[in-house]
C-alpha cells in the first residue's frame, strides 16, 4: 500500500490546527503533513516536500490559493487539490474547476467531512498508482510499500560454467538447487538492471537448450525460439525463474541416455587433462575414439563453440584461481594450466580477460 504526504495551506492557524491535529492521518494512509502559512511558502513547501494532496485556504494574502494552485500544477500536475473557503464564491468554484481541484469544502470545517473527503482522493491515488519498472520487475504488480535497496548483482565468471557442468552431468538436485540460490541472491539486489539479468537468465536458458540438443530433446529444441524471445521480454524477475524452472523440468525429465553425451566427454577429457601441455585436439580425437574432424564439427554443434576454444576457457579459469588463492609465479601457474611458455600465457590471458595476471591479481585482492 502506497503511504502519502500532505500540504497544509492556510494563513488562519485554526484551521492548521484542526487539520494537523484532528484528521486520522495515519488510518488515512497519509505519514507526513506539512504546515504553510500563505500561497508563497505553500510553492515553496511544495517544491520541497512535492506532496500528492495540497489542502489549501483559498483567499490568502500575497498570494491566494488558486495562484498558487496554478504554480503548483506546473512542477506538480498529478497533486490532488481541495481548496477550504468561507465564501461561497461561483469563481471561485469556477477557477478550482479549472484547475482540476477534487472538492471545495466550506469553512467552518467538519473534520469529518475533510476525513471523508481525503479517504476518496487516497483510495483513488491507490487505485491509480503504477509500479515503476524497476518496482515490476523485483515485486510483481502488487503496490510495494518503501524504496528499492541499491544492492546490485554481478555474476561470478565461474556461474556460467559450473551451471554447464551440473546440467551435462545430469547433476538434477544440484542444478536447482543452483538455480534457487541464484534467484534468492538477485531478488535481494535491486538496483540491478532488469536487462542485465534478462541477459543472464538467456545465458543460462542457452546452457539448457544447447545440452538438450546434444542429447536429441526435441520437446525443449522445438521451442527454443519462443523461450529465449519470452525471457527476453520477460517484466518481472519471478517470470524468468519459472520460465528457467520449467525448462530446467523439460530438460531433466526427458528419458536418460544410456551412455554420456559427445559434449560430456570432451568436458570430462579436458577437466582431466587441461595440465598437459602436450594436450591438443588430434590427441583428445585419438583417445576418445573419434576423428578429428568429425569431433570437432560434433561438439562445435553442440555448444557453439570450439574445443581449443573450451580448452584455453577450462585452462584460464583455473588459472584465475590459482592467481587469486595461492602465492604461486607466474611461470608456475602457466605450467599448472598447462602452458610451458610462461610469456605466451601472460599474452593469451591478457588478450581473454582484459587484463594481465598481475594485474587481474591485484585487482581481485582489491575488491576482496
Amino acid at each position: 500500500m502506497m503511504n502519502f504526504s500532505v500540504l497544509v495551506v492556510d494563513d488562519e492557524a485554526m484551521p492548521r490546527t484542526v487539520l494537523q491535529k484532528h484528521i486520522p492521518w495515519e488510518e488515512l494512509s497519509v505519514t507526513n503533513v506539512y504546515l504553510a502559512t500563505d500561497g508563497e511558502e505553500g510553492i515553496e513547501q511544495a517544491r520541497r516536500f512535492r506532496p500528492e494532496i495540497i489542502i489549501s485556504d483559498i483567499r490568502m494574502p500575497r498570494l491566494n490559493g488558486l495562484e498558487m494552485a496554478a504554480a503548483v500544477r506546473e512542477f506538480l500536475p498529478a497533486c490532488q487539490l481541495i481548496f477550504l473557503s468561507g465564501y461561497s464564491d461561483k469563481e471561485y468554484l469556477k477557477s478550482a474547476i479549472r484547475l482540476r481541484a477534487v472538492n471545495y469544502v466550506e469553512k467552518p470545517l467538519d473534520p469529518a467531512e475533510i476525513t471523508a473527503t481525503v479517504r476518496e482522493v487516497t483510495a483513488q491515488l491507490q487505485s491509480q498508482a503504477k509500479p515503476t519498472a524497476q518496482e515490476l520487475f523485483f515485486h510483481g504488480e502488487h503496490c510495494f510499500d518503501g524504496a528499492l535497496n541499491q544492492n546490485l548483482y554481478r555474476a561470478a565468471d565461474t556461474l556460467l560454467p559450473q551451471l554447464e557442468k551440473l546440467i551435462r552431468h545430469n547433476k538434477k538436485e544440484e542444478t536447482f538447487a543452483a538455480l534457487r540460490k541464484l534467484y534468492e541472491q538477485i531478488r535481494r539486489c535491486e538496483a540491478t538492471s532488469p536487462e542485465y539479468l534478462r541477459h543472464l537468465y538467456c545465458q543460462i536458458l542457452f546452457l539448457f537448450l544447447h545440452a538438450a540438443e546434444s542429447r536429441n530433446i526435441r520437446t525443449l529444441t522445438g521451442q527454443a525460439d519462443h523461450l529465449l524471445y519470452t525471457a527476453s521480454k520477460q517484466e518481472t524477475l519471478a517470470g524468468l525463474q519459472d520460465i528457467l524452472l520449467q525448462t530446467a523440468n523439460g530438460y531433466f525429465s526427458a528419458p536418460d541416455p544410456s551412455c554420456p553425451d559427445l559434449f560430456t566427454l570432451v568436458e570430462n577429457y579436458i577437466e582431466n587433462h587441461y595440465r598437459d601441455c602436450s594436450l591438443t585436439v588430434q590427441s583428445i580425437a585419438g583417445n576418445l575414439g573419434f576423428t578429428n574432424t568429425y569431433l570437432c564439427a560434433a561438439y562445435k554443434k553442440s555448444c557453439g563453440k570450439t574445443i581449443n576454444s573450451r580448452l584455453t576457457e577450462v585452462r584460464l579459469l583455473h588459472a584465475r584461481d590459482l592467481l587469486t588463492t595461492t602465492n604461486c609465479k607466474l611461470y608456475e601457474v602457466a605450467n599448472a594450466v598447462g602452458y610451458q611458455d610462461g610469456k605466451y600465457f601472460v599474452k593469451l590471458f591478457t588478450r581473454e580477460t582484459g587484463l594481465s595476471p598481475r594485474e587481474y591479481q591485484r585487482r581481485h585482492v582489491h575488491e576482496e
